[in-house]
């Protein structure tokens, strides 16, 4: 026991260090991304600003109803021990990033440990090299972090059904619910599927009473931390924003009607699914142990487990309207096992090898980045500009996602500014004031003066006051 213990701590330091080095290079290498990453620590910042968890979210001083406040709490629980930077702003996804990792062995060790020992094991290793998984769990998003939450949820489950006790049903209604906080009522369906089959993939028969009921307590417990948070904020607001915040980001993004619902096809997470798995899907034992899959499914519960969570989760997704590629992210976890299942018999020492060869093509892609194409997308040289001149009054062309406002440390709103043919009234209003605009042609905006500008997303951005260029 004491040689299992220090292995597992060496394992998870390891595992810690991997990703603090990552965490590192990417600290150093890649702005922050507009507009998701821009936006979300805009978000937090402007509830830094405020000292008042509890309040409703803003967005450049206006309300913003587009997600729960877990990852914004857990960005300023940092804050408040560091001061806002950016740096401490990444941190919690990257601890999750860990703490997803190490949950993910755990699931695996739970599904596997009386048939095939290598899946736990390897498990870890599948999940370091998804070169995806990498990306974003250091990204400034909400997925990883659900996913700690899915996962948490999962290996109750999975007590629950080897064991019943309430307090397994308590803690997976807590998880469930700090969940729902994370992303909202989306985090059900990554978990509903496994509890709705587990008589079918559970080795002995289950009690439909003690299991449904059981299932339908830990829904009813998982309500809890979601109206602590929600009912305050629904008394702080109005009728309209209740009803953008429980109803049209559920209802909206599921029909597509919603109007930042990114509507894609049925057939869109098809090419994105291979992509997580690179680069385990170019092996060719992953291939060539496929069509075991069945032969072992009477024998594994662990696989069937797997294929109850992931297939019906998949499907489900495709069915919704509004879809983007980070939607699959609390399944890789089950990806991954599936893949240490198929990739059982590599050898250990195979799979470190590709771990390392897809750390130094994540570290060689950033400092590349950081001389080309990242330098597209890096929007601080305006936000510093901005901030050097905080007591003008500023507007921003078109729609405005935060993209400047944690950058610039900005304390007042910008003014959105629709169309371009409303910049010459907003200049009457504030004859020394400053318009952001993003142009492609010099030549359609020569009547205003342009002070400052960068290239930015495949266009330029510019700062321009009301003052006409000299001939």
């Amino acid at each position: 026991m004491k040689t299992f213990t220090l292995r597992s701590s060496v394992h998870s330091l390891w595992i810690a260090a991997a990703f603090l080095f990552i965490f590192t290079v990417v600290i150093l290498t890649r702005p922050l991304l507009p507009i998701d990453e821009t936006r979300y620590l805009s978000v937090a910042w402007e509830m830094y600003l405020r000292h008042d968890w509890l309040a409703p979210l803003t967005m450049n001083g206006t309300p913003y109803h587009h997600k729960p406040p877990l990852l914004f709490w857990l960005i300023n629980s940092l804050w408040t021990l560091t001061g806002p930077s950016r740096w401490a702003g990444t941190l919690p996804a990257v601890l999750a990033g860990i703490i997803t990792v190490l949950m993910g062995q755990r699931l695996a060790h739970t599904l596997f440990q009386q048939t095939t020992r290598p899946v736990a094991d390897h498990t870890p290793l599948i999940m370091m090299g998804g070169l995806a998984f990498l990306v974003y769990s250091t990204m400034v998003m909400f997925d990883v972090t659900l996913t700690v939450f899915v996962l948490g949820v999962l290996l109750c489950l999975q007590a629950y059904a080897t064991k019943p006790r309430l307090f397994l049903l308590i803690v997976m209604g807590l998880l469930l619910g700090l969940g729902v906080l994370t992303k909202g009522p989306v985090a059900y369906l990554y978990i509903i599927f496994p509890a709705l089959l587990g008589p079918l993939w559970h080795s002995q028969p289950l009690k439909p009473l003690i299991w449904y009921g059981g299932f339908l307590i830990s829904l009813l417990i998982s309500t809890l931390p979601v109206l602590l948070w929600l009912v305050p904020v629904l008394q702080q607001s109005d009728d309209h924003f209740a009803f953008w915040l429980v109803w049209e980001q559920t209802a909206g993004r599921v029909t597509g009607n919603f109007n930042d619902a990114h509507v894609r096809p049925f057939w869109f997470y098809l090419p994105i699914l291979p992509l997580l798995l690179v680069p385990w899907i170019f092996f060719c034992p992953f291939w060539g142990n496929l069509h075991t899959i069945h032969q072992a499914l009477p024998r594994e519960p662990g696989l069937r487990f797997l294929l109850c969570w992931i297939i019906p989760v998949f499907i489900s997704f495709s069915l919704i309207s509004g879809k983007q590629p980070h939607y699959l992210l609390p399944l890789f976890p089950g990806l991954a096992i599936l893949s240490a299942w198929l990739l059982r018999n590599v050898q250990t020492k195979t799979l470190h090898r590709t771990v390392t060869g897809v750390f130094v093509v994540f570290v060689l892609l950033h400092l590349v980045g950081a001389q080309t194409f990242l330098k597209d997308y890096d929007l601080q040289p305006v936000a510093t500009y901005l901030e050097q001149h905080p007591d003008r009054d500023w507007g921003f062309v078109k729609k405005y996602h935060g993209e400047l406002t944690f950058l610039a440390r900005r304390e007042k709103p910008l003014d959105e500014i629709p169309l371009e043919s409303d910049v010459p009234d907003w200049f009457a209003r504030h004859p020394d004031g400053l318009v952001i605009m993003r142009f492609n042609d010099p030549a359609t905006v020569t009547e205003y003066q342009l002070v400052f500008s960068i290239p930015y997303r495949g266009k330029t951005i510019g700062v321009f006051t009301a003052q006409q260029k000299a001939p």
